[in-house]
């Protein structure tokens, strides 16, 4: 199994620590209450926001404070800090940057329909999955074609129907329907997925669905990233799951030549192998016959 990530270019750089107690100046904050250790011979001096606040607190007669008050809101603080990405600070501006919570942002909008604007209908018994056009038109020129095509197939469509409640009914329908049957449920939904977060798992059983998908979509990483993990299952014993997955997808041209690929490739080593066990069983000084 591998997990495949399409990573932006921007996190592709180091990212720099939320708290860097060693090389911060006195002067900048950056703008988290977080604790700052200092020495004892300026303790008065240096005095955080955060110090001067628990101090005021102290002094008042309030029955309200208590230790584990303080104790609840520090440990919410360093759990917002640690839902960020990343943080990239200099003297005159800090960028934040927290990628996860958009991408669990999106799951949850893939899995409520009324929120998407596109339905594939997969498999022969016509599985919905859903999805947004705009993300998936970004990613896939093929995508987005057919959603062009698809659109002034829609308002042709309206334009032969009279005034009818069937027209009002189709009309009410903004939501984008495609067929598409031969892909397996799973591998169709985990390839939508990719599309939409940047992240795939795959396995010797869905990597060559995948491979189809990336292929008829023209998504380039991911075709990659499938081709790579075939050449790890060749060294093992995936290499029957990978056939068989490929006459399951005997209708993609992507699949047929994965397996003739597959095929020549483990034929050319099995005559390796036989050769080099000749070598090592022939007679010392007497040729191998070839």
């Amino acid at each position: 199994m591998a997990l495949f990530t399409s990573t932006p270019k921007s996190k592709r750089g180091e990212k720099v620590l939320l708290l860097n107690l060693d090389n911060s100046d006195d002067d900048v904050s950056s703008g988290y209450d977080s604790p700052v250790y200092i020495s004892d011979e300026n303790k008065d001096d240096k005095k955080t926001v955060t110090d001067k606040m628990v101090a005021s607190d102290s002094s008042d007669d309030s029955d309200f404070s208590s230790d584990e008050a303080d104790d609840d809101s520090s440990d919410d603080d360093s759990d917002d800090l640690d839902d960020i990405d990343d943080i990239q600070s200099t003297n005159d501006s800090m960028k934040v940057t927290k990628i996860q919570a958009v991408v669990d942002n999106i799951r949850y909008i893939l899995s409520m329909p009324d929120l998407c604007d596109v339905m594939f209908l997969v498999g022969e018994q016509r599985i919905p999955v859903y999805g947004l056009k705009s993300i998936l038109g970004i990613r896939s020129k093929n995508f987005l074609d057919m959603f062009i095509k698809q659109s002034r197939e829609d308002m042709n469509s309206k334009k032969k129907l009279k005034k009818s409640k069937d027209e009002k009914q189709t009309s009410s329908s903004t939501k984008t329907t495609i067929i598409v049957g031969s892909y397996d449920i799973e591998v169709f939904r985990s390839f939508l997925l990719f599309l939409h977060c940047g992240s795939v798992t795959m396995d010797a059983s869905t990597v060559v669905g995948l491979l189809c998908c990336a292929v008829e979509f023209d998504i380039a990483d991911l075709k990659k990233a499938c081709l790579e993990f075939v050449d790890t299952c060749l060294s093992s014993v995936s290499t029957d799951i990978v056939i068989k997955e490929t006459f399951r997808y005997d209708d993609h041209s992507a699949a047929q030549k994965l397996r003739q690929v597959v095929l020549s490739r483990q034929t050319s080593m099995t005559l390796k192998t036989r050769n080099v066990t000749k070598q090592r069983q022939s007679p010392i000084g007497q040729e191998t016959e070839v």
